[in-house]
């Protein structure tokens, strides 16, 4: 289904590097890309790396005359947890940590499974599972409150990034290069062939 103007056109196959364009708008539908799933792979595969120490290390250190502070992603979530701040802690530990980490588990599972030519049929729920958790993945609204923080308090002290904004700017970086290089319609293509093809192994033995 064209998603600009509600057009129903059937799906076909088409050579790579080719596109199908919506015969009523011309709204580009597909297009056809090379090797998607192993590239995905590789970037998903750099943000699991990336993702430890982007929690954990520090995001920045905060110089105020003679104190310092120094805090991570999963530190400010304890500390609004400490304020009594339950709701907006829970929040910023599962859009900002566990959520993304889920995603990226899933991708993974999947990506590597499907490079190595396995097939599960949990694989089909798996990546809906992955399109629907995508809403609540919030990296690069994390990323944009600690730009505007710097900005705010850069007047006010000394601000020096840490590690930790480094490899979380990598893991953001590399989290949207693993979403936007897997073609989804190759990966729905690839699994219905799959399933086929195991129908009919089973249909002769």
């Amino acid at each position: 289904m064209c998603h600009e103007c509600d057009l129903l056109i059937r799906n076909q196959l088409i050579e790579e590097g080719s596109k199908i364009e919506c015969p009523r708008c011309g709204h580009v539908l597909y297009r056809q890309k090379h090797n998607t799933i192993h590239k995905s792979l590789a970037f998903t595969i750099t943000a699991l790396i990336l993702f430890f120490p982007a929690v954990t290390e520090s995001i920045m250190s905060i110089n105020m005359g003679s104190n310092s502070q120094y805090q991570s992603i999963i530190e400010g979530a304890n500390i609004l947890l400490l304020e009594d701040y339950y709701l907006v802690a829970i929040l910023t530990f599962m859009c900002s940590v566990l959520v993304p980490l889920f995603r990226l588990m899933i991708l993974f599972y999947l990506t590597f499974s499907l490079s190595l030519g396995l097939f599960h049929s949990s694989f089909f729920w798996s990546f809906r599972l992955y399109h629907y958790v995508e809403e609540w993945g919030m990296l690069d609204v994390y990323m944009l409150g600690i730009i505007v923080s710097v900005v705010k308090l850069s007047s006010m002290a000394e601000i020096h990034p840490g590690l930790g904004l480094w490899a979380y700017a990598g893991l953001l970086l590399s989290s949207i290069l693993a979403t936007h290089t897997l073609n989804s319609h190759e990966v729905w293509q690839l699994l219905r062939h799959k399933k086929q093809q195991q129908t009919v192994n089973r249909g002769i033995c």
